[in-house]
């Protein structure tokens, strides 16, 4: 039961902190600043971090959702290390194949996944589509 509090409370953050793409205006319009760079990388970095956390609490919890690449009765660093890099492999859609989601992982990889090709669609849409 604790597990699945943790995972909603990471979720809840995890979209709360997305708000930013989501914002009529992200400040002043220029068709790049640094500060539209920023919205985006802290944006990725926190569904990265959020996701990874989801993975290492299952993990903790004796829920299965990595298989592969390492081993389950890791400490929690290296778990966390762990569920870091399949979380970026996912992310980034990159998927070197050495890690893969089982069970309820499917679930949460896929949205991870799909996460992360409409981030930077609606990144590129919200700059583009100024008025």
């Amino acid at each position: 039961m604790m597990v699945v509090f943790l995972i909603l409370v990471i979720i809840v953050f995890v979209i709360g902190s997305m708000k930013f793409l989501f914002e009529k205006e992200l400040g002043e319009f220029h068709f790049f600043s640094i500060g539209h760079f920023f919205v985006l990388f802290y944006s990725y970095i926190t569904v990265l971090l959020g996701f990874s956390l989801i993975y290492t609490v299952c993990e903790m919890g004796s829920i299965p959702v990595l298989s592969g690449g390492f081993e389950h009765e890791g400490h929690y660093f290296y778990t966390l290390f762990n569920s870091m890099y399949f979380s970026a492999a996912t992310l980034f859609s990159v998927g070197y194949g050495d890690m893969y989601p089982v069970g309820i992982g499917k679930l949460f990889a896929t949205f991870e996944a799909f996460i992360g090709y409409i981030m930077p669609a609606i990144f590129v849409m919200r700059t583009v589509t100024r008025t």
